[in-house]
Formats: structure tokens, sequence, C-alpha cells
């Protein structure tokens, strides 16, 4: 079990927030031997359960919660499970037609990158939370390879680093081979490996150059479009109270924006703790005419004594214009489907981490409803403009965007909460632009993003990404002014 705690150490490496990505071409190797190697089946299952535990202890540590784990092993399950049945195949092709066991090999490992890609975007699909920051491809995110995301987004990049690792072992197993037969390896054994060696070699630079074409495809797609929106984003270290944000208004006043993002839950009055539970919509109303602009905001809604987590849009006479309520609702945080049962050590997590004591797995009464998919859309220059608007871990959902973007969208608002993360908030927030950037690669589209414990900013679909930390502000919040081409 060695192979896959040496694979597991590697992943970590590539996804520190460090841009390691040259280790993520190569931290599968173990792993794909191992699994070349081993022919019990419980083996194989052990040897993926302890890639993905050390792996995600590791490299995901910020999202620590047992059961939505135990979700992503279970579908991890069938990894081994299909590389098992796989062999099994290829014995019986041997009985029937001989195969030498080298050639074996290579079968296998000519399948593997797309048994661990379908796996892991299985994974990252289907697991209680989304996991597509923890996809082998999102280590690429801020790669020469990045331009590839256009092909496939986060699957094609995927597929593209289980490749080459695929190949690396290939060629590690088959020179192991020929130095310990070295003084009589067959020509066709040399032969293997100098296609290997030229395989390798063509797949990055072919990777390099479809890239490099693609993100000056994007680039100049982008700035063919005639039309400007002004915004305004705002992300902030903490709750804002309405006090700190005066002199704020006469700035966004002063610079005539289209449209101000701004947080989830970002207002907070200590002197009226319940006066936002009420008045959330009257105060961004009364914002939005103060400013002369667009706002949207995301706040707590209320429809048929139903809650949901809903990013609201107002216009600049203040009138609601549009909601999405949020479609993916998360896990533990808004829903909890085992009714009263909690989890031992419920307590000691609610005292440890006040901030989490309104979950709903604590409190089954604080959950929420789930809303539908759709588009929001403003008017600038006797324009309608169409855009998403995905809260928070909706941004985890490539597919969701897609669908957006078929429907209309032309730029993504990714209003946000980190509250909820303490410990490696700077990694999650690293991995979470790696996934932005893919994603506006990917659909072509401009990505927002504001949040609290979050950056303020713009990632543009050739991965250029222009943003403001919040963390590093000497006020409690940051402010990024900017423009959308649509």
């Amino acid at each position: 079990m060695l192979l896959p705690f040496l694979s597991s150490l590697l992943g970590i490496i590539a996804f520190l927030p460090l841009n390691c990505y040259p280790a993520s071409l190569v931290f599968l190797i173990p792993l794909f031997i191992f699994f070349l190697k081993e022919n019990k089946l419980w083996r194989l299952v052990a040897g993926a359960f302890i890639f993905k535990i050390v792996f995600a202890l590791g490299a995901a540590y910020f999202t620590l919660e047992p059961i939505a784990w135990a979700s992503e092993l279970l579908i991890i399950f069938f990894l081994p499970l299909n590389i098992w049945l796989a062999k099994k195949l290829l014995h019986h092709l041997c009985q029937s037609q001989p195969i030498n066991f080298f050639n074996k090999e290579l079968a296998l490992l000519f399948l593997l990158p797309f048994l661990f890609t379908l796996s892991d975007i299985l994974q990252a699909r289907f697991s209680l939370l989304p996991s597509y920051i923890m996809a082998a491809g999102n280590s690429l995110g801020s790669s020469p390879f990045l331009g590839l995301a256009g092909l496939g987004g986060i699957t094609f990049l995927t597929f593209f680093a289980a490749l080459i690792n695929a190949l690396l072992a290939a060629l590690f197993l088959k020179l192991r081979s020929l130095y310990k037969n070295k003084n009589n390896s067959p020509a066709p054994e040399k032969k293997t490996c100098f296609v290997l060696a030229a395989l390798l070699v063509l797949a990055l630079l072919a990777g390099w150059l479809i890239s490099f074409w693609q993100l000056n495809k994007n680039t100049d797609e982008y700035n063919s479009k005639t039309s400007i929106i002004k915004i305004a984003v705002l992300s902030a270290k903490e709750s804002l109270y309405p006090a700190q944000f005066e002199e704020t208004k006469k700035e966004l006043t002063k610079q005539q924006i289209d449209l101000l993002v701004l947080p989830e839950n970002i207002f907070y009055d200590p002197a009226n703790p319940a006066y936002f539970s009420n008045n959330y919509t009257g105060f961004m109303q009364n914002l939005a005419q103060e400013i002369g602009a667009n706002v949207i905001a995301v706040f707590d809604t209320f429809q048929e004594q139903k809650k949901y987590n809903s990013a609201v849009l107002f216009n600049k006479l203040g009138e609601t214009i549009g909601i999405h309520s949020k479609f993916r609702i998360t896990f533990a945080g808004e829903y909890w489907p085992f009714g009263s049962w909690q989890p031992p050590l419920s307590d000691l997590l609610k005292k440890s981490s006040p901030e989490i004591k309104n979950f709903a797995v604590f409190d089954p009464k604080n959950a929420y409803s789930r809303g539908q998919q759709n588009n929001l859309n403003i008017v600038s220059q006797n324009k309608s403009v169409v855009f998403a608007a995905p809260v928070c871990l909706e941004i985890q959902y490539p597919d969701d965007l897609k669908y957006y973007r078929q429907t209309g969208a032309q730029f993504i608002v990714n209003p946000s909460s980190n509250r909820w993360v303490g410990t490696g908030l700077k990694h999650f927030l690293y991995l979470t632009g790696n996934l932005k950037k893919i994603e506006a690669v990917w659909l072509g589209l401009p990505v927002i993003s504001s949040g609290v414990k979050d950056y303020a900013g713009l990632t543009l679909p050739n991965g250029q990404t222009f943003l403001k930390d919040s963390l590093e502000s000497n006020l409690n919040y940051t402010l990024f002014f900017g423009e959308i081409k649509y």
C-alpha cells in the first residue's frame, strides 16, 4: 500500500497554493503502477481508499465533513472495481489469443486515464459536497495547459493529467524492464520505449500549443465585443455595519457604475440585530436608489412559508427585477436529510465554531428550500444584459454554468460567503480560483467574484484575473472597480 500513499503525498504537493502544477503530471504514477500490479479486488479497493483519504486530509482538510467524505469513498469504489473487471476481461482475451504480459499492462494503462477521469468527475459531481476543486485537472488551472479547458472544461483537464501520468507510468515500467534485461533486451522492446517517449513528448507539446491557441482565441473574441458594463464589486473580512458603508456609497455614486455586486449576507447592525432579518429588501432598495445603479445582493427570502437563500437583483429605481434562489443548497449547512439525528460531537462542534451553530444539521428549522435554475438580466445602454448568479458553492457545478450560458448568460456573478472556512482559507481560495479560471476559459464568459473572506474582482475568458484581497485591506472590506465586455 506504499504506492497509493506516495501518490497521495505527491497529489498534496500538486494542490498546494504554490502553483506546483508539474506535480499534477506525475502524482498518479505510483497509484497507476499499483493498479497494474495488484490483482486482488479488496487490495485494489484498499489502495484507492488510502489514496483518497490521505490526499483529502492533506489537500481538502478545510472541507472536513465525515459524512460527505464517506459519500466520496462510496463513489470511488467503482474505480478499483472497474480496473478489476478490466483485468478479468484482458485475462479472458489472453486465453483466446496470446498477449504477452507487458502488452496487457499497456492495454490497462491506456484504459486508466478514462477510468480515473470518470471516477474523479463522478466523485466531484455526486458526493454530498461538490469537490470539483479536488479533481486532478484543477491543479492545472494556473498552468500553461489552462487553455485545454476550452475543449471540455475540468473533465478534459483531468483526462489530460491522467493521460500524461499513464504515459509516464508506462515509460517507467518499460525502462525498468530494459534495465533488468539490459544484456538481452530484444529490439522491439527498445522500440516500444521510444514510441512511449515520443507519445509523451507529443502529448505535452500538443497540449501546450492547443492551450496557447485557445487562450489567444478567447482573448480575441472577448476583445472584439463592443458593449461594456461598469461594475463595482465588494468583498469583506466580516459583516459590515451600515455606518461603515456611508463613505463607500459616496464613492460608488461618483463612479457612475452599472452594477454593484455584494457578498452573501454582508450587512449586520449590532445595535439592532433583528433589523436585517426583516428589512434587507428595503435597505437594498434604498441603496440602489442612492447610488443610481443596479444592485445584486444575497440574503434570505421567504415564499409560501419556505425559506430560500436568494440572489436578489434591484434596478436603479430600487425595484426588484429578478431573483435567483439557490438551486444547489449545501449539505449540512442548508439542508440535513437525516431528520433529528445529529453526528457525534455536535455539541462540541457548535461550541468550538459558533459561526456554524445555526446550520441545518444542528437546527432543522434553519433548513432552506431548493430554488430553480434561472438567469437574471439588467438594462444597460438600452440593451438587456443577461447573466447568471450562482450563489457560493453553486460556482462549483460546471454543468449548471454551462446551462446558464446556453440559456443566454453573458457573464457570471458569484456572490459568496466563506465564513465557514477556518484553517486553510488561502488554500481553498486558490483552488476555487483555479476552478473559476477553468470555467471562464471553457465557457468563454467572465466571472465576477464577491464574498466574505474572499477576493473582489474579475476572471476573464483567457484566464487572466484582476482580484483584490479583502483580507489584506486596511479596512474591513475592499472594493474593486472594473468593466465587463459583452
